[in-house]
């Protein structure tokens, strides 16, 4: 469960973001991740979720680096031991912003399901800091996640029982359920993923990342896409009747009720009042703004 807000303080954003496949959308993605923060003065703490990731791990170090950011640290946590550590757990509690890389979920959470290092995560996006994760890492900073799904081993169903397994996540939200399209997979498993997830709890609400697309859920329950591509969103709380629970093990299953929203750039999605909305016009113009300029 997400920690409690302390007094005086306000929770802070929780970004996911899908599959980065080009450079430019990789600057673009993260830089939003830096502003939140704090630019200039962020201290950042970039941790590998799966083995041989310190590649990439030293890529983004780098990246940060060069935009002159006040600090950056790689924290790879191998074992439940270095998860225990009181050093690693003091370097989540000093950073203002927590990355995790794209990885294996199911191999995250055993090693720091209930350790220090998670509740301190969880403490540290309650007082404000913003945690972010990329790819199937996603997932992880979710109560309810999606460890793998059998679409390969399964007759070829939309809906089905065992097309996905739950396992308990981090937990810093549990309203949402997070699943990052992977490049060149069809969207329609993706689909199928994420209607299977809020058909075993309504409660849920599905998001499916497309690759170079971010989504941020904001303390007030808002989320917002940006981004190059869309995010998929799925709502439960109108099912009016599933067969998941009852249907033979080797057929599909039939669900109805099932809201879906396709969202771009700017768009938004309520988690409190189930509304999606189309981004707010501005009154800046996106060209020739030249012409209203006084310097």
């Amino acid at each position: 469960m997400p920690a409690p807000v302390p007094p005086g303080f306000t929770r802070g954003p929780i970004i996911f973001i899908g599959a980065i496949t080009a450079p430019q959308a990789e600057r673009a993605l993260l830089q939003s991740f830096w502003d939140e923060a704090g630019s200039y003065g962020a201290r950042i703490l970039i941790v590998p979720t799966a083995a041989g990731a310190d590649r990439a791990a030293d890529h983004y170090r780098t990246l940060f680096a060069e935009w002159e950011t006040e600090s950056v640290t790689v924290l790879s946590v191998h074992d439940r031991k270095e998860a225990a550590a009181e050093a690693n757990v003091k370097l989540v509690e000093n950073a203002t912003g927590i990355l995790l890389l794209d990885g294996n979920p199911l191999r995250f959470t055993s090693v720091l399901g209930g350790s220090p290092l998670a509740q301190a995560l969880r403490r540290a996006n309650a007082r404000g800091r913003v945690v972010c994760a990329i790819g199937r890492s996603g997932s992880i900073l979710c109560q309810h996640m999606i460890a793998f799904d059998n679409q390969q081993a399964l007759p070829n169903a939309f809906v089905h029982r065992s097309l996905i397994q739950f396992a308990p996540g981090l937990g810093l939200v549990n309203r949402l359920v997070i699943d990052a399209a992977q490049p060149g997979a069809p969207m329609s498993a993706l689909l199928g993923r994420l209607i299977t997830a809020v058909a075993y709890n309504p409660f849920l609400i599905g998001a499916g990342v497309e690759p170079n697309t971010g989504l941020v859920l904001y303390a007030n329950s808002v989320t917002e896409v940006f981004g190059a591509g869309s995010v998929v969103v799925t709502d439960g709380w109108q099912i009016s009747q599933t067969t998941l629970h009852s249907h033979a093990v080797d057929q599909p299953a039939s669900v109805s009720g099932v809201q879906m929203s396709i969202l771009t750039h700017g768009c938004t999605f309520d988690l409190d009042s189930h509304v999606a909305s189309q981004p707010v016009a501005s009154e800046i113009p996106g060209t020739g703004y030249e012409a209203y300029s006084s310097f």
